[in-house]
C-alpha cells in the first residue's frame, strides 16, 4: 500500500471520528421538584454519545440510583453517584437506562426523578432534543464546540503521525 493511500486512509477515519463526535446532542433538563419528568425519556431520543445536562439550584441535588427498585423507592442508600453543584452533566457511554432523583427532603417522591434510556448508536433515528430552558441552546452549542475540538485534535494526531 503506497504511503499516499495510507495517508489518505488516515484522513478519512479522522474525518469520520469529527462527524461522530459533532453528531452527538445535548439535552437540557431545569431540574426541579415542580418538573414533570414521567415522560422525559420517551420524548427525548438519546444515544450513547449524547449528554444530558442538569441545571438546579439549592436544595436540590442529582443522585444516580444504581437500579429500577431503587429509582421506584427513591431509596438512596446505594446512590453511584451525588452532585449538588447547580450544573451536573452525564454523557451515556453505553446503550442502557439510567436512574437520576433529587436526594433533597421529598422532592423524588413528589416526582423529581427521571429514568434516561440511551439507545446504541444507529439504533433508531433521535428527533430534535426538546429543550426546556433558554440557555439549553448555548450549552448544546458550547458542548459541539468542545466535542469538535476535540475530535480535531484526535484526527490531527492521526495525520500527524503519517
Amino acid at each position: 500500500m503506497s504511503a499516499l493511500l495510507v495517508k489518505a486512509l488516515a484522513a478519512l477515519v479522522a474525518m469520520a471520528a469529527v462527524a461522530e463526535l459533532a453528531a452527538a446532542k445535548n439535552y437540557t433538563i431545569q431540574w426541579s421538584v415542580s418538573g414533570n419528568y414521567g415522560d422525559w425519556s420517551s420524548n427525548n431520543a438519546v444515544s450513547v454519545g449524547d449528554t444530558v445536562v442538569f441545571t438546579y439550584g439549592p436544595p436540590h441535588t442529582v443522585n444516580e440510583l444504581p437500579s429500577e427498585a431503587d429509582y421506584k423507592r427513591c431509596s438512596f442508600d446505594n446512590s453511584a453517584s451525588s452532585d449538588q453543584s447547580g450544573n451536573t452533566a452525564v454523557t451515556f457511554d453505553k446503550a442502557g437506562t439510567r436512574y437520576f432523583a433529587c436526594a433533597a427532603g421529598s422532592h423524588c417522591s413528589q416526582g423529581q426523578k427521571v429514568a434516561i434510556t440511551a439507545a446504541a448508536p444507529g439504533a433508531s433515528p433521535a428527533p430534535k432534543p426538546k429543550e426546556n430552558s433558554a440557555a439549553a441552546s448555548m450549552a448544546g452549542a458550547v458542548g459541539l464546540a468542545v466535542k469538535l475540538a476535540l475530535g480535531l485534535g484526535v484526527g490531527g494526531a492521526v495525520l500527524a503521525a503519517f
